[in-house]
């Protein structure tokens, strides 16, 4: 059985007005319609007769809702501006922990600077995979999975959570940390280089198709994986399109 007021929250939530203000709210009004209730009991009335009583004396919860959205109950940031909380602050926290994770990676492996990541010792390897690997795949799931979470959670049905999804898989798709070992040439005596694009070689030679074609393949991979979580979501929730 639903807890009362459900339906307030969901209108509220959908209104674009804060969690938090819901919860609060709607916490109130349970609250009063227990002690409505109970007061209803100590006159002496059965317990359906006493809910029926208090549910008739809060009003209806349409009307419970628009009350508080009148009164001027606070929208959030993702409701005002979606465009700022699923676009722009998404791609603004990926730069940052994207230049974090490059200028720690660039301390540590200083010391190895001049060795191939098949001649660190085992300790570089791991440093390496493991900035390579937030660099490449978790800054971006871990964006696409907070915007999902925000979007579902206010209920919020703006399209801007698309565009959002959309950026992220394509910037964590273009951009990383990505090791390359240069073979010595005449006049080189080759190593390993590091690079925030994911190059493709063939034949010796950077590809322009296949490296186009790896952060395409990334880019589609990522947005799949998040818009089908979204839109599981959504149906679940029945949000707006």
């Amino acid at each position: 059985m639903p807890l009362p007021f459900e339906s307030v929250r969901e209108q509220l939530l959908r209104a674009g007005v804060t969690p938090r203000y819901t919860r609060r709210y709607v916490t109130e009004l349970r609250e009063h319609l227990a002690d409505l209730i109970e007061s209803g009991r100590a006159a002496g009335l059965g317990v359906g007769e006493a809910s029926g009583r208090a549910r008739l004396l809060m009003g209806k919860e349409a009307d419970l809702a628009s009350a508080a959205i009148e009164a001027g109950a606070p929208r959030s940031l993702a409701a005002r501006a979606p465009m700022v909380m699923f676009v722009v602050l998404p791609l603004l926290l990926w730069a940052a922990v994207l230049c974090a994770d490059i200028v720690s990676m660039m301390h540590l492996l200083w010391p190895v600077r001049d060795l191939t990541p098949g001649e660190m010792p085992e300790r570089y390897r791991v440093l390496v995979a493991l900035g390579g690997f937030t660099a490449r795949y978790l800054i971006g799931l871990v964006l696409c999975a907070g915007c999902i979470a925000i979007a579902v959670r206010q209920r919020l049905p703006s399209g801007w959570i698309w565009v959002g999804l959309g950026l992220i898989a394509v910037v964590t798709g273009m951009l990383g940390i990505y090791p390359h070992v240069v073979p010595p040439e005449a006049g080189h005596p080759g190593g390993t280089l590091y690079s925030a694009v994911a190059l493709v070689y063939v034949h010796g030679r950077v590809s322009l198709a296949a490296t186009l074609g790896w952060m395409a393949l990334h880019a589609a991979i990522l947005f799949g994986l998040a818009a089908a979580a979204y839109h599981a979501l959504r149906l679940r929730f029945e949000l707006a399109p």
